[in-house]
């Protein structure tokens, strides 16, 4: 036998007596009463060093460590919590231009109704001056962009058209006239861009011996004018004729006091500075008829004369509209 195949015999009498090996028993899971200390003990066993070291933190912490979580004041630790932020749209811009632009619209916006304050009746008219003032500041802009420091001051060039325009109607003493041909007197404004509109009061009921409310009709429907009468103005001049009408727009109609003839007389002087001849008792569209009708008859009949003071007296008397309207 060779030596080291020799063996204890004491040894080989306790290896025979032996009982088969078997894994030890499992040590319960919650044995100090703490998930977090259980688990750390369980990873220190297992060898993973580093989920030991994370538990151990979050014990001494008390919160969780494997949370993404906002920078305290800007990353710096301990500093106070960033405050909520407003949730903003994608098309904001961080910077203050966007709200010095809306505030500007928002002022530009406010001027406008006070120089063409709103009515639903003059819509039409309003948007005929917004365009043709809105072009005018774009040019003036371009000008200014240009290098061009002239400016052309269009608030004083007399480049907008005013015209009266009127149908007669029947002789005021006829059946006609009692059966509701009384004429009409209407106006017609043309902005520098070519663009115009027309209007004129109405009454919104059939108008009789008393008031009814009245309205203005912009564009006026009304058709068939025989007398027409035009004078070039300025843009100041528009703008107090348009307050004329905006301050009556809401007035009530009387056959035989404030009506269509009343109303376009107002708002001529308000853009011209002359009132326009529309009867002596009672406006009508006869009488505004006949003035300008005679007006232009005179100044024909006058033509190529030197127009003198008192020619134009003359002419101005006899154009007033303080006569009879015809029979």
């Amino acid at each position: 036998m060779h030596a080291h195949e020799q063996r204890n015999p004491a040894e080989g009498r306790g290896r025979a007596s032996a009982r088969p090996r078997t894994a030890p028993p499992t040590a319960p899971l919650l044995r100090t009463g703490s998930p977090q200390a259980d688990m750390r003990a369980w990873q220190n066993r297992a060898g993973n060093a580093v989920a030991t070291r994370m538990l151990g933190q979050e014990e001494q912490s008390g919160r969780p460590q494997a949370v993404q979580r906002m920078p305290a004041d800007n990353g710096r630790p301990g500093g106070p919590a960033p405050a909520a932020q407003e949730l903003r749209s994608v098309f904001e811009s961080d910077s203050s231009d966007s709200e010095s632009d809306s505030a500007s619209a928002s002022a530009a916006a406010a001027e406008q109704d006070n120089v063409l304050p709103y009515h639903r009746d003059l819509r039409a008219l309003r948007a005929l001056i917004r365009r043709a003032m809105e072009a005018e500041q774009n040019s003036e802009k371009e000008k200014k962009n240009s290098g061009k420091e002239k400016r052309s001051s269009a608030q004083n060039a007399r480049n907008w058209t005013v015209t009266v325009k009127i149908d007669p109607g029947a002789s005021w003493t006829s059946r006609d006239f009692r059966n509701g041909e009384v004429g009409h007197v209407w106006l017609s404004l043309t902005s520098p861009l070519g663009q115009s509109t027309q209007f004129g009061f109405y009454p919104k009921t059939m108008a009789g011996a008393t008031s009814v409310p009245g309205e203005i009709l912009c564009p006026d429907p009304h058709g068939g004018d025989k007398e027409q009468k035009s004078v070039s103005v300025g843009l100041q001049e528009v703008l107090s004729g348009y307050h004329a009408a905006f301050a009556r727009a809401d007035a009530r109609y009387h056959l035989g006091g404030y009506n269509c003839a009343s109303f376009a007389s107002d708002v001529w002087k308000a853009m011209t500075g002359s009132p326009l001849p529309n009867g002596f008792l009672i406006s009508n569209p006869a009488s505004a008829a006949e003035s300008i009708r005679s007006e232009r008859e005179l100044r024909s009949a006058f033509a190529g004369q030197e127009m003198t003071g008192g020619l134009e007296d003359l002419i101005d008397m006899v154009t007033s509209g303080n006569i009879a309207p015809p029979m």
